[in-house]
């Protein structure tokens, strides 16, 4: 009898330390846990915003195409319209153009189209170029 309950005392014992036994697996691995977490979510928001620039080019382009850009739009109204651009660079001895703005899609990397956006010194649409660095 005496062996019986020490037995069961035992068998208490390791099923208790059984069923403890993940949750400080699970406390001592915490900070990497959350740190996954945190890398899958940022993810997710860099992938969303990826997908915005990648609609506001595709809305540009397809503006482009159906001749819907008109000369003379203000800068801050494309800035607007199509969000920030990749890059802008001032231009000097391009005579009215004073600054190039550059569109490209995201998604396609550093050998896709790109858009070229020219204002002038009113920081008005001047001009505009649709290249292709891969041809």
């Amino acid at each position: 009898m005496k062996q019986d309950k020490a037995f069961a005392r035992y068998l208490l014992f390791i099923c208790l330390f059984a069923a403890f036994l993940p949750g400080c697996v699970y406390i001592s691995h915490l900070d990497e846990t959350m740190f996954m977490k945190s890398l899958g979510d940022s993810q997710q928001e860099m992938q969303a915003e990826l997908d915005k620039e990648g609609e506001l080019y595709s809305k540009l382009k397809a503006d482009i195409d159906n001749g819907a850009l008109k000369k003379l739009t203000k800068r801050k109204s494309i800035l607007y319209r199509y969000g920030e651009p990749t890059s802008c660079k001032p231009c000097k001895g391009s005579g009215d153009i004073k600054e190039t703005c550059v569109y490209r899609n995201p998604a396609g990397g550093m050998l896709t189209e790109m858009i070229l956006l020219n204002f002038d010194a009113q920081n008005k649409l001047y001009s505009w170029q649709v290249e292709n660095p891969a041809k």
